[in-house]
Parts: structure tokens; C-alpha cells; sequence
């Protein structure tokens, strides 16, 4: 069967970043998609159209509909909502697919696939498994950072249909896929690395590869990943010991990933508990077993998480301190984002924000500073690439010797307008800031 692209229309219901992403992808490759999204996102892409940067490829799609709610009649409609929204996206589809039309599941998860089986027929019904790091930011611009595979299978024989037309445009669209004989399995196998990373990444507010580090956070998501097995042997899903010995081994390209609930929890949204966590909860309960890590985990996070929530930037204080000849004292970093900076660093609870600038230069160069002065706030989101931190910045006069310690392996003293090329953070702004209003007030 030939897939006459102009002949079919598509909608995407939940368009965030996996929904743009792909749907993104297909109009660019001829495909009439219509993605269906709100709030500062709708605003975003109806003003200024979708752009994706694609491991800095940027791609401006001109071709794709925005759309807030669904109107008219589809072909094919990409579901990729939270599962707890798939019920409402569902409910909003209804009457909008065409005779022929189906529906494929861009989702995380297990449950979602009976709640659209119910509403459209096993037979429409196409699940994917994405492999894909993606997010928003800004509005109305997709970053893709890795991956992007899409794993695909239909539950039917009569699924398969529809499972060679979305094939044919994904192949037009030059989208990796693999079709799966059982995508039941892949869907669990998927669950399985979610539920070791998703949640301890949110609690602990860590990048993956560090929740690999400890031995004991490392145990406790081994005891996730082994509870979500005995969930899926529920539904008569059986996954290999290879699967599960592999799971906490998915590392590679991970040493800054934030996970999906990580990403909603920095965003204020609240994170995907129920779709993660519950599938396990659920089942184990049913059988009477139970499952104690996921459960607790579960619990913990519908209280932090499951209802209105704060969360702010961590506040920092750096310090820049000067000579009578207008050098700049400047550390060289251990960990990342390396290069020179300022020193300083966050401040401990029950500490003044004077305290810890004094207390953080003492720690990395040995210097000790009685008289500081404030410089000003920092606070934009974007200044340190590990998460939103505002700092307060003093100032103080000393010519003492440094002596590189704690966070800095070197330290040292440079003329400001000879200042090392890699500078971290915004600390670049920062001195020009204390050139323009501190050096050049004190000259005249």
C-alpha cells in the first residue's frame, strides 16, 4: 500500500516536546499535522512558529497547525499526553477520527493502552516506545539533545495495517523505528528504566549518572527495577534476566540527563508519579504482595509533588576580590561546568549570604576578608547550566597569596582586561559589571 501524504491528515493531542519533536519531523517531511497544545507553548508557536535544535541542527518547521482544542476529522492522531491524561485526550478525540483512523501511543507507561483500547478498539491501537532526550525551552522550541529511536508494534493482526502506514511516513520523515513483535514487552522494558531513574532523579534532584555512583542509591533503584518485573508477570508480560541486569548499565550519555520528572518538577509542572509509579503499585497490591520501595516512593512523591508545590532556585554567594592594580583573584574549577570562575558557592542553611561568600573564598583560596561590599544579584535562569541559581555577588580589596582548595584545583590572579578564555557561569558579566561600576568609580 502507497501512503499518499497529502491524503492524510494528522493531529497531535498533548503537543509538548515529544509531541512537536515528531509531528515537527512529519510536517517537514510533507505530512499535514496539526498540533494541539496550550498555555505559554500555544502562545509560543502560534506567534512564532516551531523551531527545532536538533544537537545544534536549528530547523524552522513553517508547515505545521497550531491548534488548542481538535477540530475537524483525522487520519492518524499521535497521543502524547501524560498517562493521567489519557482518559481527556481520549474523550477529546472521539468523533474527530476518520472511519480508517487510528491512533498511535507516544507515551510512557503501561495503563494508557487499555484506557484507548476502550475508547477505540484494540485494532486502532498503535504503541511506541521512544528512546529520546528532548525539552522545551523556550517555548516553541524543541531541544533534542540524543536518541530519538522509536520502537513500534501493533496488537493485532489487524493493527498491522494501520502499523505499515505510520512506518511508511515515518521512513519519509527519516525517523529511526523498529518494529517490534511485542511491544507489551518493550513497553514494560521501558517502565523498568523509568521507574529505576525517573523518581530518585526528582527527590534527589541528581542527573543520572549520579544516582549510578552511590552503592546505595543504586540498590534502592535495583529493588525498583525487580518490584516493576513481578508487576509486569502480572499482566503475563515474562522480561529476561538480561533486560533486567541491563537496565542500571543504560549509562552512556546520561552524565547530564535530566529526567523527565526532574525537568517538570524545574518547571513548576507537576511530574508523570501515577503513570510511573502506579502501574507497579496497582498490581502488586491486587496480588496481595505488595511492593514496598515503589509504594513508598509513590507516597513520598504525591505528598511533595501530587498537589501545588515550591520550587525555587538554590542561592549562591561569589565573591570577587581585587588588588590595587585592578587584578582579579579567579579559581580554575574541579567539577563541571569547568574553566575560571569567581569563588564562591551555596549557601548552607541557617547562613547569611555575607557569611558564605566570606566563608566559600576562605575554603577554595585561603584568603580571609573582614570588609565586603555588595556588588549586586545575579539571577538569571540560564547562568549556570546545571539547573536556575541566583547568586549575590561582594566585593573585597586583598593582595594576599591564593592557595587552591576544596572545588579548586588552581588559583591565581589575572589582569582584567587579560582574563582566561573560558570563563564559567555568567562571571564574565559579573566583572565587567565590577570594571564598569567599582574599578572605574574608584580611578576617578
Amino acid at each position: 500500500m502507497t501512503v499518499l501524504f497529502s491524503d492524510k491528515k494528522i493531529v497531535v493531542v498533548g503537543a509538548g516536546s515529544v509531541g512537536c519533536y515528531y509531528g515537527g519531523m512529519l510536517a517537514e517531511a510533507g505530512c499535514d499535522v496539526t498540533l494541539v497544545t496550550r498555555g505559554v507553548h500555544f502562545d509560543a508557536l502560534l506567534e512564532s512558529g516551531l523551531v527545532i535544535n536538533s544537537q545544534g541542527s536549528i530547523k524552522k518547521i513553517t508547515n505545521v497547525h497550531v491548534s488548542a482544542r481538535i477540530s475537524g476529522v483525522y487520519d492518524i492522531a499521535f497521543i502524547s499526553v501524560k498517562e493521567k491524561d489519557s482518559t481527556s485526550a481520549c474523550s477529546m478525540l472521539k468523533g474527530h477520527l476518520s472511519d480508517n483512523g487510528f491512533i498511535v501511543a507516544f507515551q510512557n507507561g503501561v495503563d494508557h493502552i487499555n484506557i484507548i483500547k476502550d475508547f477505540f478498539g484494540e485494532d486502532k491501537v498503535i504503541p511506541a516506545s521512544l528512546y529520546v532526550g528532548l525539552n522545551t525551552d523556550p517555548p516553541g522550541v524543541v531541544n533534542h539533545s540524543f536518541g530519538g529511536k522509536i520502537k513500534i508494534g501493533s496488537l493485532s493482526n489487524k493493527g498491522n495495517a494501520y502499523l505499515k502506514v505510520i512506518t511508511e511516513l515515518l521512513t519519509k520523515a527519516s525517523l529511526d523505528y523498529e518494529i517490534v513483535d511485542d511491544i507489551l514487552i518493550v513497553l514494560w522494558q521501558k517502565l523498568l528504566w523509568n521507574i529505576a531513574f525517573n523518581p530518585l532523579s526528582a527527590l534527589l534532584e541528581s542527573t543520572c549518572k549520579k544516582l549510578l555512583m552511590d552503592e546505595g542509591v543504586k540498590s534502592i533503584m535495583k529493588s525498583l527495577v525487580l518490584e516493576a518485573v513481578e508487576a509486569a508477570a502480572y499482566d503475563n508480560v515474562y522480561l529476561s534476566d538480561e533486560t533486567i541486569n541491563g537496565v542500571l548499565d543504560l549509562d552512556k550519555g546520561l552524565n547530564d540527563y535530566k529526567t523527565s520528572m526532574l525537568q517538570d518538577i524545574e518547571k513548576g509542572k507537576k511530574p508523570e508519579i501515577d503513570g510511573i509509579l502506579y502501574p507497579v503499585v496497582r498490581r502488586l497490591k491486587d496480588k496481595g504482595v505488595g511492593s514496598p520501595y515503589a509504594e513508598t516512593i509513590y507516597d513520598i512523591m504525591k505528598f511533595k509533588y501530587g498537589k501545588h508545590f515550591l520550587y525555587c532556585p538554590k542561592l549562591a554567594a561569589d565573591m570577587v576580590v581585587y588588588t590595587s592594580n585592578g587584578s582579579i583573584l579567579l579559581i580554575e574549577r574541579k567539577n563541571p561546568p569547568y574553566g575560571w570562575a569567581l569563588p564562591g558557592g551555596f549557601i548552607n542553611y541557617n547562613e547569611s549570604v555575607e557569611s558564605a561568600a566570606k566563608r566559600e573564598l576562605k575554603e577554595e583560596t585561603g584568603i580571609a576578608v573582614d570588609d565586603i561590599f555588595l556588588l549586586g544579584v545575579y539571577s538569571d535562569p540560564k547562568r549556570d547550566p546545571r539547573g536556575h541559581t541566583v547568586s549575590t555577588v561582594f566585593y573585597a580589596r586583598s593582595s594576599d597569596t591564593p592557595r587552591a582548595a576544596d572545588d579548586a584545583k588552581n588559583a591565581a590572579y589575572f589582569d582584567i582586561n587579560h582574563l582566561p578564555e573560558v570563563i564559567a557561569f555568567d562571571h564574565r558579566v559579573i566583572l565587567d559589571d565590577f570594571k564598569n561600576k567599582v574599578l572605574v568609580h574608584n580611578k576617578e
